[in-house]
């Protein structure tokens, strides 16, 4: 962008010396304010894009992350429910008469819940990664529209500004 900007700042000056030998030095002036406005206008399409471009990524992770979500929320239904599935064949052998069967009822009941209790807190650790990435999604959306505008506000400035330089130089010439 830079290198863009100084090679036509060197044409515009190649052109104002060329021009200033046959020309009006005002309406060398003038020519030269054009060509600086167009600059800026091009400048803010840039920004503009830039913009677009923030806007798109933010979205892009906010899909992202409900599709994760999404995931994650059938993946905690069905914790849930193999946890109560194997819990229940537990709960009866823990009433059985037979103190051996109920001993190793309690055994299997302890694995099975440090087992859902693991998968549970991993699952919440993945809940909340998502949820993060969610909120940066929503935030990057934020600041790409702050930046559209912004932008767009330049734009419409910058083209006015063309506008009246181009209507100075067309009187100018006249």
């Amino acid at each position: 962008m830079k290198k863009q900007l100084l090679i036509l700042v060197t044409l515009i000056g190649i052109s104002a010396i060329a021009f200033a030998q046959d020309e009006d030095p005002k309406i060398a002036k003038l020519r030269e304010k054009v060509d600086a406005a167009k600059v800026r206008v091009q400048d803010t399409d840039a920004l503009i894009s830039s913009a677009d471009s923030i806007v798109a990524s933010g979205e892009a992770t906010i899909a992202e992350a409900e599709s994760t979500l999404k995931q994650l929320t059938q993946e905690k239904k069905d914790i849930d429910r193999d946890y109560f599935n194997a819990k229940k064949p537990l709960e009866r052998q823990l009433r059985s008469r037979d103190k051996e069967e109920a001993n190793q009822a309690k055994i299997q009941n302890k694995e099975v819940e440090t087992q859902y209790k693991e998968r549970d807190k991993d699952w919440n650790s993945r809940y909340k990664e998502a949820l993060k990435q969610y909120d940066n999604g929503k935030k990057t959306v934020a600041k790409g529209k702050v930046n559209q505008k912004k932008a767009k506000d330049r734009k419409k400035d910058a083209e006015s500004k063309l506008k009246e330089a181009e209507k100075a130089l067309s009187s100018a010439q006249k």
